[in-house]
């Protein structure tokens, strides 16, 4: 298989520490109440670019990890088994703006919990400051410059793709409330000039999937499925990770089977087709129970370590994108074809065997098998699911329901609510002045 493994593993905390000069600076350029306001003169440096590409990456990394992370607990495919009260909060879906009920505002990377606003605030904007240096930089100092653009380009599309997928609204530069469709046409842009820098490879191809994803969540399946089209079989773009420090563990990892404070939700327990189980999804009951709670303890082998890597894009998900564009299109049999490939890789029964229709295939009943079983156990754990709850769920297509329902008890003393985005927190309202007072 097609695996990169080109991302240096290092914090961004470490590796900016010597070119910034001191830790003075660092904590400037890592603030992120107004990230886009940092000035960081000692970085405009030509000789700065190879360091900057990589904490670009890394930055990415982490967000992107944390925001999995998020996805999961938020998302419907894990369970806080632990009473934990700030992984309750992730859990049962009820989130502030400020104050202690705004974990997604103000955990960050390093923390044993998921994280939204934070890293991915810090990885849009370095990102962006990059490419503006970049652009500015002669490729007599840079000679590398179009392919370090390229990457740069790919990292900073995936940056504005979750944060529109995350967020309930955004704000970019000290600009206006926007909507996240806002973020999805930049994530678009930022691919777009990833290729046009001359994008090759795996970075080529990580840009495909994630500008069909954005697309694909823009309501544009028919482009998406056009985007996807030259993906390869077996690519797939893994983010690395080290058991070096809390910030360069994989953080799945860290909360599920390390400190096992959450486990599997019950319909990811289990889970076949046929008949058959499906090892896409292989999760498994420990034999404990939380010492606090009594709540049985399941984990997964998806991450069976702090250095297991987490993909960010594949050409799986190029295949699902495909899918469901072909249903959209009104050729739910080519939908099938795919779902068939899947299901022999996975030792499983072709469709039609738990007795679907099939030729031709109803599109419907297509559509629910592929949102509701293949992209869950394709994409399970990698930060797909959030946003397939607002493209499908009650407020989509209504293929997904949330888990637990809204009101259920969570067994902690609160009720599940239907907070599946995140709003601005309340530091962007202090911090942009396009918005203070408002």
């Amino acid at each position: 298989m097609i695996k990169n493994k080109s991302t240096k593993v290092c914090a961004v905390v470490l590796s900016l520490t010597g070119v910034l000069g001191g830790c003075s600076a660092l904590d400037d350029l890592l603030a992120v109440d107004a990230p886009s306001q940092v000035v960081a003169s000692d970085l405009e440096n030509p000789a700065s670019a190879d360091l900057l590409v990589s904490s670009v990456a890394n930055e990415v990394r982490c967000a992107y990890a944390y925001f999995a992370a998020a996805s999961a607990l938020t998302g419907n495919e894990w369970r806080d088994v632990s009473n934990n009260t700030v992984l309750n909060i992730w859990d049962s879906r009820t989130h502030d703006t400020s104050g202690y009920g705004a974990q997604y505002a103000s955990a960050d990377c390093g923390n044993t919990q998921p994280a939204i606003y934070q890293p991915q605030s810090r990885a849009r904007w370095i990102a962006d400051f990059t490419l503006e240096l970049l652009d500015g930089w002669d490729v007599a100092d840079v000679p590398d410059k179009a392919e370090l653009q390229a990457e740069v380009g790919m990292h900073a599309g995936f940056a504005y793709l979750m944060m529109g997928e995350s967020m309930c609204e955004v704000a970019f530069d000290n600009g206006p409330v926007v909507g996240k469709t806002e973020a999805f046409n930049l994530a678009v842009t930022r691919f777009d000039e990833a290729m046009a820098a001359g994008a090759a490879g795996d970075v080529l191809n990580a840009a495909l999937v994630g500008k069909a994803r954005a697309q694909l969540n823009l309501g544009q399946p028919a482009s998406a499925a056009l985007t996807v089209g030259p993906v390869p079989a077996g690519f797939a773009w893994e983010l690395p990770f080290s058991d070096a420090s809390n910030v360069t563990r994989n953080t799945l990892w860290n909360i599920s089977v390390d400190d096992e404070n959450v486990s599997p939700a019950e319909p990811y327990r289990g889970v076949q087709y046929n008949g058959v189980d499906d090892p896409r999804i292989n999760t498994f009951y420990t034999g404990r129970d939380h010492p606090r709670t009594g709540l049985e303890i399941w984990n997964s082998d998806k991450f069976p370590n702090a250095s297991s890597p987490l993909e960010m894009a594949s050409y799986a998900e190029a295949q699902l994108i495909i899918a469901e564009a072909e249903i959209a299109g009104g050729n739910p049999d080519a939908a099938v074809a795919i779902i068939d490939a899947f299901h022999t890789a996975a030792g499983l029964d072709p469709y039609g065997s738990e007795g679907e229709a099939t030729g031709p295939s109803d599109a419907q009943e297509v559509l629910e098998h592929l949102v509701l079983h293949e992209r869950a156990a394709e994409l399970f754990l990698e930060g797909q699911h959030l946003y397939d709850l607002t493209r499908h769920g009650p407020g989509g297509t209504g293929i997904i329901a949330l888990f637990p329902a809204v009101g259920v008890d969570d067994g902690f003393g609160g009720q599940y609510s239907n907070q599946i985005c995140f709003d601005l927190p309340a530091t962007e309202f202090q911090n942009n002045t396009t918005l203070v007072g408002s």
